[in-house]
């Protein structure tokens, strides 16, 4: 088994992983970096064939994992099985959509159109929770990943071996999904994870939240505008339902303007799948319902004075609603900036989380004067959070992708030592080659297994046919009980062979061969023609003066038989 990033290997952005597993390819996720020349914001797939690939699987919606996905169907040309969940397939083109429109925006060119993104999703099949799909000699198992609407840890299985890719995963339920969740006894040969936020180690998710909120209030109160530049697809909801909780202890009336597009179809979705959602999503008669949240335009915020919360996208402040108002709000001190998780470096979100007060855009500096607060509210599972799930799963192999190089060097040793599992963290273009077992059950033929039975263990050769069933392989005796169980029938070819040989040649070999099995050699010399039986072979005797005109025949299933082939090469006859 062969493990090799294309992308996010030793970094976070563009997630692309093939897998060689039991002569198969298959292809994790397939997406693009932001914030990053061109040159790396692609998956480096000059390094597959695509014609070889045999399936690709994506594990949820978000650009890093999905953005380059149309590049590689419809101008990479690949047309093979590709395998995504419900939510998934509905999101993704929404997503991606938005991310070539902004593109165009910032006059930057596109590896492919919007058209090609209609035709990618198109083609793929969906598939369920916890459902073994069948691709070839390839099976595929989908697990809950919490992160985002319709996210899944798939487990890939060929040959006996199995893979459990993680893509990005959670194990704290936030408030509109539920927690990663995997069966007891999985033990993979492999496991393949994030690891972003590796190395951290978060504090009460509720305390924070509540901190937060305070914070909010408190902008509020003395006038200010408070701007949360967020994923509007998932992002926005989990925090809507914060400050909803929030509103509704503290008795608060001020509006939550959520900026119109994205985050309407978002509702949709949610209420659509809420079966997706957490045991209060779940549980609620009118999920995602939320009283003081209207949609706006960008327009409508700039020119109003009330007080207000903004959620915008995208979530870095990399372009779009959020970024047009963090010109218009951050050089006012009244306001405050949340942002409430992870920026790529080279992104305004990662300036802004790092104090910068003076930012340059467009030719034009900002002077960041508005409160910042950096949430560590991250949809990512933390350092305790992966390591539980390694513990769970008990991989032989653990392979590290996603996560910064730095970070990865110190959660490597946690793998080895503490966790005591074979780790990896590959680079990108780096192939991680895995030594893995196959097992196969021995069948053997009833002789053999009855001498087992009687004596104990006993040293047997037999020829055997190895039988393989998705992912177990069975060797069974050549044999007529064997082929049943293979679902083969026992055929009997007869060999037939003439020729004349010298009346004394043949009389000696019969001799030979006949007197162990106690059969006579003596033959009348009348000139009749005969049929003798030595077992195995059967000799029908013409005499014809001082030769014997001999037709000689016999079984296939006999032709390993020491007697048999000896005689055969008394006689001269090649086998």
């Amino acid at each position: 088994m062969r493990v090799t990033p294309l992308g996010a290997g030793q970094h976070v952005g563009r997630s692309c992983v093939l897998l060689e597993i039991a002569g198969r390819q298959v292809l994790l996720d397939c997406g693009v970096a932001v914030a990053v020349p061109e040159e790396r914001r692609y998956p480096e797939l000059a390094a597959v064939d695509v014609s070889k690939l045999d399936l690709v699987i994506l594990s949820h919606f978000h650009l890093d994992h999905a953005g380059a996905l149309p590049y590689l169907t419809e101008v990479l040309g690949y047309n093979g099985p590709l395998l995504m969940t419900h939510p998934t397939r509905a999101i993704a083109p929404i997503i991606l959509r938005e991310y070539l429109q902004l593109r165009y925006r910032k006059r930057e060119e596109a590896r492919y159109d919007l058209e090609m993104i209609d035709a990618c999703f198109e083609r793929a099949r969906c598939i369920q929770l916890e459902e073994r799909v069948e691709v070839g000699e390839i099976s595929v198992t989908a697990y809950y990943a919490g992160h985002v609407l319709g996210a899944v840890m798939v487990l890939v299985e060929a040959g006996g071996l199995s893979a459990l890719y993680t893509g990005d995963f959670t194990t704290v339920p936030d408030h509109h999904l539920s927690a990663a969740r995997l069966p007891l006894g999985l033990r993979p040969d492999v496991m393949i994870t994030e690891t972003t936020c590796c190395t951290t180690v978060r504090s009460s998710k509720r305390l924070k939240e509540y901190e937060l909120c305070c914070k909010v209030q408190d902008c509020l109160e003395k006038g200010g505008k408070v701007l949360v530049p967020v994923l509007m697809m998932g992002r926005s909801q989990e925090m809507c339902m914060i400050f909803e909780e929030h509103w509704a202890r503290a008795q608060l009336a001020y509006p939550i303007f959520v900026i119109k597009g994205t985050a309407q179809k978002a509702q949709v979705f949610f209420r659509l799948f809420a079966a997706w959602g957490s045991q209060q999503v779940r549980g609620s008669t009118k999920p995602f319902d939320f009283p003081h949240v209207r949609f706006v335009d960008t327009e409508e915020v700039l020119a109003g004075t009330t007080p207000a919360v903004v959620l915008a996208g995208p979530a870095m402040l990399d372009g779009g609603s959020s970024l047009e108002l963090f010109k218009a709000l951050a050089p006012d001190s009244k306001n405050l900036v949340v942002i409430p998780g992870y920026c790529l470096p080279g992104t305004v979100g990662n300036l802004v989380q790092a104090k910068t007060r003076k930012i340059q855009l467009d030719d034009k500096e900002i002077h960041v004067r508005c409160e910042v607060e950096t949430v560590v509210h991250s949809d990512h599972a933390d350092s305790r959070g992966i390591s539980e799930l390694i513990s769970q799963a008990a991989p032989k192999q653990v392979v590290l992708v996603h996560g910064g190089e730095s970070l990865m060097k110190t959660f490597l040793p946690i793998v080895k030592k503490r966790l005591r599992v074979p780790c990896h963290s590959p680079a990108v273009g780096e192939a991680v080659e895995l030594p893995t077992e196959e097992s196969i059950k021995v069948v053997p033929p009833p002789p053999v297994l009855d001498s087992v039975l009687a004596s104990g263990p006993v040293a047997a050769t037999f020829t055997g046919l190895l039988k393989r069933q998705r992912d177990t392989f069975e060797l069974h005796a050549r044999s007529a009980e064997g082929l049943e169980r293979c679902g083969m029938k026992m055929q009997r070819v007869r060999f037939r062979h003439r020729c004349v040989l010298p009346a004394e040649k043949f009389r000696k070999a019969v001799s030979a061969l006949g007197s162990r099995r106690g059969i006579s050699d003596e033959w009348s010399g009348s000139g009749e023609a005969f049929e003798l039986d030595l077992g195995s072979l059967c000799c029908q005797v013409q005499p014809q003066g001082g030769n014997v005109g001999l037709t000689v025949l016999w079984d296939s299933a006999a032709e390993q038989e020491a007697e048999l082939v000896e005689l055969l090469k008394m006689l001269g006859v090649e086998t």
